[in-house]
């Protein structure tokens, strides 16, 4: 979990810096992309659960849900939005939205990972915001208008369809580097994992 949590927000602090990119108060809801509403989407849920589960004094099922987020967030959402940021970025709009959005989520999270790891909490939280600690900020609230469960199985979906994609891949022993000129998908909406197996 801190490997996978220290490698994104490392990936962030260093466009961040190509980019010269400085946090601002434009609301993330305003992003367009569906990657930022999808994971402003999990970061409102993981709040409520976190809290829920803290409350109740459950750290296991807290961190499971921690972990779960940051797998989420590095390798679905960060990788989707390599080609968003950098000098080869053309949508400048675009790359602000995602600036903000990671922004957001890496401090958020910070804050529900402060009682469970301070120090790399403390680490990344100081240096994103210059302030005085993450132990003296305040707990992060929901906003239950930004979960969109809807978006969230399609984008289950989505991912298993990628999954599927990437093993026929391999089975053709076509490397991932290497571009396919077309591909489509024949099947029902909802994507059961016995679909994918045939």
């Amino acid at each position: 979990l801190m490997l996978v949590l220290w490698n994104t927000y490392n990936f962030f602090i260093t466009y961040a810096q190509v980019d010269d990119y400085s946090p601002n108060s434009k609301s993330v809801n305003d992003s367009k992309n569906v990657l930022d509403k999808w994971i402003i989407s999990l970061l409102n849920k993981l709040i409520l659960n976190v809290t829920e589960s803290l409350d109740k004094y459950d750290a296991v099922l807290a961190i499971e849900r921690i972990q779960d987020f940051v797998n989420d967030f590095s390798t679905w959402y960060i990788r989707r939005s390599r080609d968003r940021v950098g000098p080869s970025a053309e949508n400048i709009q675009d790359k602000h939205d995602f600036y903000n959005t990671s922004y957001n989520v890496l401090t958020a999270l910070t804050k529900l990972l402060a009682p469970i790891a301070p120090f790399i909490s403390e680490e990344i939280y100081m240096n994103l915001t210059k302030e005085e600690s993450v132990h003296l900020a305040d707990w992060p609230k929901s906003n239950k208008k930004l979960i969109n469960k809807e978006l969230e199985e399609e984008m289950v979906n989505a991912r298993k369809i990628v999954e599927a994609s990437h093993a026929l891949r391999k089975q053709a022993e076509i490397k991932v580097r290497i571009p396919i000129r077309s591909m489509t998908y024949n099947g029902p909406f909802e994507i059961s994992d016995e679909v994918l197996s045939v």
